[in-house]
């Protein structure tokens, strides 16, 4: 996991050095959509209970518009799944993003958003929820493949805190505090 992450450190960081050398021009423009797939890393904590941050399959999904070359506005979905002995656990996300790519010649660009997150862990018998106010910030670099199409390396963070913890529907009076480190490549229609 440790490794993916810095793979897709470095491959933002490498993307944002060589910029647009011999790539095909950004053109942002109209109705974007892009989603991805990588790895997330996803931790829960409340009042007296903590957990190990875990690894799992983690994706996106975002829709949206270009306001300019530089600014993009939509919604965005993201989750994060896992599965062990018998518990399902999931994660997810719907915010409203903004994207900015600073230099707009470049490919690169940082988001926050703002929503709902939902988590739940299930075993078949007992259920666990929480559900609150979730944020998100990322980072990401459109390497352009063609004039509308880019593959999207990108890491994002997403959390949640507050969050009303329910057990099989029931309130506990505790608020939980979810997490999840996304990273992934992204691809991405301008």
């Amino acid at each position: 996991m440790k490794s993916l992450t810095s793979a897709t450190i470095a491959i933002l960081l490498l993307g944002h050095a060589l910029g647009a050398q011999g790539a095909p021009a950004q053109a942002r423009q109209g109705f974007g959509i892009s989603f991805g797939l990588g790895g997330g890393s996803a931790g829960v904590s409340c009042d007296g209970c903590s957990s190990d941050r875990t690894g799992s399959l983690s994706g996106y999904l975002r829709l949206g518009g270009y306001v300019n070359p530089g600014l993009f506005v939509g919604g965005e979905s993201s989750g994060w799944v896992h599965n062990e002995n018998s518990v399902d656990e999931t994660i997810s996300f719907l915010t409203a993003v903004v994207q900015w790519y600073p230099q707009p010649a470049s490919g690169f660009y940082l988001k926050a958003g703002a929503g709902f997150s939902s988590a739940s862990a299930d075993d078949g018998f007992d259920e666990i929820t929480a559900a609150g106010f979730g944020l998100t910030v990322g980072t990401g670099y459109d390497w352009r493949v063609t004039r509308n199409f880019s593959l999207t390396p990108y890491v994002n963070y997403l959390h949640t805190a507050g969050a009303e913890l329910k057990a099989n529907g029931a309130g506990t009076g505790f608020d939980a505090n979810v997490s999840i480190l996304q990273f992934g490549l992204g691809f991405t229609w301008h």
